[in-house]
């Protein structure tokens, strides 16, 4: 046991001495590696080039330029076709409808003074008869006073003379009294032969305007009274067109004149309105002003422009009302106000937010009155992070419209 472990300790001590020498080894390599490394920094040092200026980054933009001009204010809101003149038609006499008009349909047309429908006048033309022979009869009366009153008047002539006294009272003497009785009595039959031949005129059922008849509630054969309802009738010359307005644009419209352009759904076109009156109230849940448009001829009977279409009573229409001009105003596409009241100008380079006043606004411009010249160029690319002052450059026109307008 003695032989081996003096055996193995020669062997451990000879490994630990190789070990020892390998460390010092690659301490020695490190420390000859770094002094070279810093001979070289220190032999070798960075050269900085000095420049006199800094440039900035400088943001590309498209712009545009403005001009100062007049507009007027467009406001657009959606109304309803309603009838400017309506009328039920009842008769004021009663009795059989003996004859109706061709057009006596729904849909039908009439004159103003056409005949829609006609009653039996048997009736009424024998009344005509009866009345005319009470106004002879009271016209004969009145003549047979007449003569009995002019033998009054002779016969008071002789008395006066033969006795030589004056009646106080002269008019019971003269048959005055029945002579007014008569002339009335002419009258009131003069004025049953009027009635009479009024009830009679009343048979014929007459167009009071231009209509188109809606509804009708009787036809041929039937027996009428003054209470029925006989047909509905629609003035043609006009409709109107009911639309709210908001409170605060009413003070842009001309009540009444302004001019209005209705557009008709389904590719129907367009027709030409003027604003026609203010009803003088509000809604009470959307308090918008409400007001009525007039359409001239619109059911196109008096024009035959085949770019034209009829309007239809009951439909929903978009209404453009043009109201007063803007003077000096510059008009821009709404996406380029900045905020409420912004607008980004380009001057010499630099980028000008310009705080503006804007008049009116609708869904596709602003309409500014101050804030802005004529001849500015306004930016219409959109910048990250807009800085007053800040460097800009506006794109060539000749550069290729590629270039993007989102976020520079």
């Amino acid at each position: 046991e003695n032989a081996f472990f003096v055996k193995n300790k020669h062997l451990f001590m000879k490994n630990s001495h190789i070990i020892l020498l390998t460390k010092i080894f690659i301490v020695v390599a490190i420390l000859s590696s770094g002094a070279f490394t810093a001979y070289m920094f220190i032999s070798n040092p960075a050269k900085t080039e000095k420049k006199d200026e800094i440039k900035s980054s400088v943001v590309r933009v498209k712009t545009d330029d403005i001009s100062l001009g007049s507009y007027p204010i467009h406001i657009d809101v959606l109304g309803q076709v309603i009838p400017a003149g309506q009328t039920i038609l009842k008769a004021q006499v009663s009795g059989e409808v003996i004859a109706v008009a061709d057009e006596f349909v729904p849909g039908g047309f009439f004159e103003k003074g056409s005949e829609i429908l006609r009653l039996d006048p048997a009736n009424y033309e024998l009344d005509v008869q009866m009345r005319q022979a009470g106004v002879a009869q009271a016209r004969a009366a009145l003549k047979l006073e007449e003569g009995q009153q002019a033998s009054a008047k002779a016969e008071l002539e002789i008395l006066k003379r033969s006795t030589g006294k004056t009646l106080k009272s002269t008019d019971l003497a003269l048959r005055k009294p029945q002579l007014q009785q008569a002339k009335a009595d002419l009258d009131s039959a003069k004025a049953e032969l009027d009635l009479a031949e009024l009830n009679l005129k009343r048979t014929q059922l007459i167009a009071p305007f231009n209509a188109l008849l809606t509804t009708r509630g009787t036809g041929l054969g039937n027996i009428v009274a003054t209470q029925d309802d006989l047909a509905t009738l629609v003035n043609t010359d006009e409709y109107w067109v009911e639309v709210d307005v908001p409170v605060a644009d009413m003070r842009w419209l001309n009540i009444p004149g302004s001019q209005a352009t209705i557009t008709l759904d389904g590719g129907r076109g367009q027709r030409a309105g003027q604003l026609f009156k203010m009803t003088g109230s509000l809604d009470a849940q959307s308090r918008l002003a409400r007001m009525s448009v007039s359409i001239p001829d619109p059911l196109l009977l008096k024009n035959d422009d085949p770019n034209l279409s009829p309007i239809v009573l009951g439909d929903y229409v978009r209404v453009r009302l043009v109201g007063k001009n803007l003077e000096n105003t510059v008009r821009l596409p709404q996406q380029y106000l900045r905020g409420s009241n912004h607008v980004w100008i380009e001057r010499e380079g630099k980028l000008d937010i310009k705080t503006v006043t804007v008049a009116y606004q609708d869904r596709n411009f602003v309409y500014i009155t101050s804030g802005l010249y004529d001849g500015d160029r306004v930016i219409t690319s959109n910048i990250v992070t807009p800085v007053d002052g800040m460097d800009i450059s506006p794109i060539n026109s000749t550069e290729t419209k590629g270039t993007a307008d989102g976020a520079l």
